[in-house]
């Protein structure tokens, strides 16, 4: 046998007596730990894994070194055998432990509080200190100096044991902040399509500075201004266009820092022909007419994103193909246009397969169910999913109402409904004594989703000396399970003349009938109303009896009104607490007397018109318009005084409000003479400022009037009016907010100009 073959032969019973070695097992007979001060040794045998009388091997050793590793609390781990017998081993877990924490210094921070430092380390007493744990904590403070614009700071960590304690450690951050970095210049190099000004504008929050704003440096939201630079070329025609490198530097005191940045622009591109292939549902003429772009415009990724994500794909999802893709492939030709051909994947048209209402835990199911107008059984449609989104809002229950889609098929899906309820029920108790009213209050409970039911109930109590007023009131929306309304109400009011110049005394009720539309469209609503009212008015003031406006001092009082009313309403709005988007249109027409009775003849109809309309951020542009005419019936018509159209103040009494004027407007007279035909005008600029509760700040303009007739209405002759106010919604209490507005057009007593501003307080209502 040569030395070669020798040689072999040894090198393979060496390696398979290693092996044999690792494999071979022999039987613990005890197992000891040293070197735990604060570790329980039963812990550290459980987590090796290493009990008496069981049998390991060599790589079994390996396994419980590494475990132990794992636990993060030891500095040096040993396995030693302590003694050999025939039968076993027995051995010893010798460790060396990191030391726990006494406390943090901190040292030189000035920039930072000890409160955000403390924030950001989340270091308690008695926690394990090993070197990972001061590397996280020490870069979490270098990024929260990052977002301050201390790029330069410099920490250091150090620790000494405790006093009296090696096995603790007092743990100090040294702090060298250094000056805030500020950008001074960012400078664009390779760039020939666009001057440098106008690429530094695609930078949201990285900016140079300036005398009026800082100009602080992140570098996530760099890289996140580089990815809109890009993105602002492609969207005007550079394809090809990337950031080649940049340059971060700064000067000799390291307080600015300068941004060099090489772009490359490529070509400028322009779209081509469109060919489509897989589609059958739609033809290429609908196809076509999705796409936001022509033949010939400059090329767009955002255009281009649009037509497949928002367009196309909502095309085919609001036919229920959930599913359904539309992959362009983008084709370049030698003039620089790029031919786009799409290829469609239709999938299934899906249906629905179940409807899941989740987070109503006041309300009935049913009351939500019977909003909706999309049903098990039918094709999906987007359409139907967002009107039933709007209509579970408007019912004014929930604080958020979240619609998801999921897929349970390639046929199928679920829908689920998720709402979180808020407080519909809206409570008042108040009561004070002076000397000249004596006892006063008020106590009442409006609940718009009684027990859950979806029915409304209002009881309100008003008293004073100089006034009593008691009013009920009940409606079911879904009389029988249909979308009918039907109400009731009844109320009883006592006015003295020590605030108001007349004694007032009325009694009477209505009931209501109402009932969902579906012609013209299903946005419309119409409600009728039978109401008979009992009215007297008597012991009139001087100014009344002067001025007899209306001739309320020489009617022949009680006055009994039987009447009846028809309100159509149309109603598109999002939300009912603030509307962004929609419009609402409502038309009364009210006929009284004749052969309904009573003593009073008249037909009054009234006209109002809101939209809203989203403008820039999250503000929106709400306008309003209001007509009214009335009119008595036969030569010998009475109409009641209070009846008639009043303007002025902030609508708290019978008056359409008109904010900064007083209530009612009297034209310079002591005493207003209501009008048979108004006009008003709005405009406001609402600001969102807290989404639940809701608050929003507004700007105001409006101008309104009434005249004696409809002869002498005048558009043009107006009362005007500028403002500011707010508005909140409170739980138990509903809204409540101010106008402070500026009437041009004041008069005095005495028929002379007197503009100025005036408070307005509101309660119930947000427009």
């Amino acid at each position: 046998m040569g030395i070669r073959k020798l040689f072999i032969l040894l090198l393979l019973f060496a390696l398979c007596s290693a092996v044999f070695a690792q494999r071979k097992t022999v039987k613990l007979l005890g197992v000891a730990v040293e070197g735990n001060t604060t570790t329980d040794a039963n812990m550290i045998r459980l987590s090796a894994g290493l009990t008496s009388g069981m049998e390991i091997t060599g790589d079994g050793f390996q396994d419980a070194v590494r475990q132990l590793w794992r636990l993060n609390l030891f500095s040096d781990i040993d396995i030693v055998v302590d003694r050999e017998i025939a039968t076993g081993v027995y051995i010893i877990i010798r460790v060396k432990e990191y030391p726990r924490l006494e406390r943090v210094e901190l040292q030189g921070n000035k920039k930072l509080k000890k409160s955000d430092i403390e924030e950001v380390l989340t270091l308690y007493t008695g926690q394990v200190i090993n070197p990972g744990l001061l590397t996280r904590a020490k870069n979490s403070l270098y990024d929260k100096y990052r977002e301050k614009g201390y790029l330069l700071a410099k920490i250091d960590v150090d620790q000494r044991p405790a006093a009296g304690d090696s096995s603790r450690v007092v743990v100090r951050f040294t702090f060298d902040e250094g000056e805030r970095v500020q950008i001074k210049r960012i400078d664009f190099y390779g760039n020939k399509a666009f001057e440098s000004g106008k690429l530094r504008k695609q930078f949201k929050d990285t900016k140079e500075d300036r005398w009026w704003r800082g100009a602080d440096f992140n570098r996530e939201k760099y890289r996140s201004d580089l990815d809109k630079l890009v993105a602002f070329y492609l969207n005007n025609g550079y394809r090809d266009a990337e950031v080649l490198r940049d340059s971060l530097y700064y000067n000799d005191e390291r307080d600015e820092m300068y941004i060099d940045i090489w772009v490359f622009e490529g070509p400028r591109y322009s779209f081509g022909d469109v060919t489509w292939e897989g589609n059958e549902l739609f033809t290429v003429e609908e196809l076509n007419v999705q796409l936001p772009f022509s033949k010939g415009d400059v090329y767009s990724k955002e255009k281009l994103d649009e037509a497949v994500y928002k367009n196309i794909g909502s095309l085919y999802y609001d036919r229920g193909y959930i599913y359904a893709t539309a992959a362009p492939r983008e084709v370049l030709d030698g003039d620089h246009e790029i031919d786009l051909h799409f290829m469609i994947s239709e999938g299934k048209q899906a249906k629905i397969n179940a409807i899941h209402i989740t987070g109503n835990t006041k309300t009935n199911e049913k009351v939500i169910r019977r909003e909706l107008r999309i049903f098990p059984g039918q094709t999906f449609s987007r359409a139907l999913l967002e009107r039933s989104q709007r209509d579970v809002w408007m019912l004014n229950y929930f604080g958020n109402v979240e619609p998801a889609v999921n897929p349970v098929a390639d046929d199928k899906v679920d829908l689920v409904f998720k709402v979180e309820e808020k407080s519909t029920d809206t409570a008042n108790m108040s009561a004070g004594w002076s000397e000249r009213d004596r006892l006063i209050g008020s106590v009442g409970v409006a609940m718009s989703n009684f027990l859950g039911n979806g029915q409304r109930v209002s009881v309100d109590a008003n008293f004073g000396r100089y006034y009593q007023s008691y009013s009920f009131s009940f409606a079911e929306p879904w009389l029988f399970d249909t979308p009918t309304l039907a109400g009731l109400s009844v109320y009883s009011t006592r006015r003295e003349p020590y605030y108001i110049g007349y004694r007032q005394v009325s009694d009477g009720g209505s009931i209501r009938i109402g009932r969902r539309l579906r012609w013209p469209d299903n946005f419309f609503r119409g409600d009728w109303i039978y109401r008979l009212d009992r009215t007297s008015l008597s012991e009139f003031s001087s100014y009344y009896q002067l001025y007899n406006p209306n001739g309320v001092v020489t009617e022949d009082w009680p006055l009994i009104s039987s009447g009846v009313s028809q309100i159509i309403n149309r109603n598109s709005l999002d939300r009912p607490e603030f509307p962004t988007a929609g419009s609402e249109f409502t038309l009364t027409t009210e006929m009284a007397g004749t052969i309904l009775g009573g003593n009073v003849d008249y037909h009054k109809h009234t006209l109002r018109l809101d939209w809203f309309t989203p403008a820039l951020w999250k503000l929106v542009f709400y306008t309003s318009f209001q007509a009214g005419y009335m009119e008595g019936i036969g030569k010998s018509a009475k109409i009641p005084y209070l009846e008639y159209f009043f303007m002025g103040g902030d609508g708290l009494s019978r008056s359409t409000p008109l904010r900064g004027y007083d209530d009612p407007l009297s034209g310079g007279t002591a005493i207003a003479e209501g009008g048979k035909s108004m006009l008003k005008y709005t405009a406001e600029l609402r600001i969102p400022i807290a989404p639940n509760p809701t608050i929003f700040g507004l700007l105001f303009a409006e101008a309104g009037n009434v005249w004696p007739d409809f002869k002498r209405a005048d558009p043009f002759s107006m009362k005007r009016s500028v403002g500011v106010g707010a508005r909140i919604f409170m739980p138990m209490v509903g809204i409540i907010g101010f106008d402070y507005g500026y009437g041009f057009d004041r008069l005095d007593q005495s028929g002379n100009p007197d503009p100025k501003w005036k408070m307005h307080f509101v309660f119930g209502r947000s427009f």
